[in-house]
């Protein structure tokens, strides 16, 4: 396009190895999941989701660490790896880490405190797993009856059109 003009952008940090690091939020609630999610990440460990289903009660971790980009803006660095499956396969799987400059940043703005919080009210939230188990063991029982009850129920009435006709 022979009208076009050459911009010139000067904005922004210079490209010579500056970078800005912001500390992100923390979540209010530090019973969640995204909360320990966040609290790991601090610690400087790297996530999978495999990881997360035993170190932090969630088969959900892709979502967690897309909350905490979104909603609370933490860069949070996302990695391919292959993973040996038990089938013989190889698989990718994403590993969630955070850089050294941003868990530092993180320090600085009080991350220490609040993740002695997370751990102490995910402590106190796995104390009463117990209980949990117990309640769903419950709950699942009287659905199952529920489900025994109707069936009987359907099966009593038999079929309201016998012979096809109306």
């Amino acid at each position: 396009m022979k009208s076009a003009r050459h911009i010139e952008d000067k904005a922004g940090a210079p490209g010579q190895g500056a970078s800005i690091v912001n500390a992100g939020q923390f979540p209010v609630k530090p019973a969640s999941v995204v909360a320990e999610v966040l609290a790991r990440l601090l610690s400087g460990e790297r996530l999978r989701g495999l990881d997360a289903v035993s170190a932090a009660s969630t088969t959900r971790l892709a979502a967690a660490i897309h909350y905490l980009s979104d909603a609370y803006g933490w860069a949070i660095t996302r990695e391919d790896r292959a993973a040996a499956c038990r089938d013989g396969r190889v698989a990718w799987v994403k590993v969630y880490c955070l850089t050294p400059a941003s868990i530092e940043a993180a320090m600085q703005s009080g991350a220490a405190a609040w993740c002695a919080a997370v751990r102490a009210a995910r402590a106190e939230l796995r104390s009463r797993a117990a209980d949990a188990q117990r309640e769903a063991q419950r709950v699942n029982a009287a659905a199952d009856a529920a489900r025994r009850r109707r069936a009987a129920l359907a099966a009593a009435q038999g079929d309201l059109f016998q012979g096809g006709e109306l």
